[in-house]
């Protein structure tokens, strides 16, 4: 669907204001850095417990034979990607509505842990004590954001500088779709979601002797908590994400019509 949107918006641009003086269309390269926290909950439904990258004995010996378990981590994910933009000025007032888009998925690396699944479980039917036995089994995870899209508003104050031909700042909102490639070992899988987010940043743009212009901009990226929760199986996986922000920086060349 926001593919379908911004195929729309681009066209209606191009037809509408191609020769009004106040179309700007152009490609940008963008590369960051955001901070990202997830924790995933592991539910077991018949009181089976999940030890993280522990052994049966140690997992017998710390007590932690529970119904729900769960592991967080934080860590620096790097991003980069390339999209297309196009504007409309909006009567000379230095103000501009715009959106960008990224025409391809943006696939993230795998991640792979190692857990040890129903450790002290006790058989419902005989009575036994199978707590000296756990399983060991591994998950990788990844997850594809497609359709990215960027919708803004923007102030252009123009300069009469060597090298600066304007000053802007802008700010909005972001969308995409997550797509989970998920491998778990209970057979069960995640969902997809979406991811929305806002973003403010401000920038400098050279126009060229060519009629083309360059920018150059900073921006600082805050993203909406998503939860991811799977089935098809006992146990109940849910991830939760957040804290998700950052800043990227970005060049661009385009052409105002």
């Amino acid at each position: 669907m926001k593919k379908i949107l911004a195929v729309i918006c681009f066209s209606f641009m191009s037809l509408s204001f191609a020769n009004a003086g106040i179309l700007t269309v152009g490609v940008s390269g963008s590369a960051g850095l955001l901070d990202v926290t997830g924790k995933e909950t592991i539910t077991g439904v018949t009181g089976g417990d999940v030890v993280w990258g522990e052994t049966s004995a140690a997992a017998r010996a710390a007590g932690t034979a529970t119904a729900a378990t769960s592991t967080k981590e934080s860590d620096e994910v790097g991003i980069g990607f390339v999209s297309m933009f196009g504007e409309l000025g909006l009567f000379d007032t230095g103000l501009r509505i715009g959106l960008s888009y990224v025409p391809y998925a943006l696939e993230s690396e795998t991640t792979e842990n190692v857990r040890n699944d129903n450790c002290g479980v006790r058989d419902p039917a005989t009575g036994v004590d199978h707590s000296a036995l756990c399983t060991q089994t591994t998950n990788k995870v990844s997850v594809d954001l497609e359709d990215l899209m960027h919708m803004y508003v923007s102030y252009h104050h123009e300069l009469d500088l060597p090298f600066v031909s304007s000053v802007f700042i802008k700010a909005g909102i972001i969308e995409a779709d997550v797509i989970t490639r998920d491998v778990l070992s209970s057979g069960s899988n995640y969902g997809n979601t979406s991811l929305s987010g806002d973003f403010y940043g401000l920038g400098i743009e050279k126009n060229l002797d060519t009629g083309m212009f360059v920018r150059l901009e900073g921006a600082v990226t805050e993203f909406d908590t998503i939860q991811l929760k799977s089935s098809g199986s006992d146990n109940t996986n849910t991830i939760d994400i957040t804290g998700m922000d950052g800043a990227t920086a970005t060049i661009s060349i385009g052409k105002t019509f």
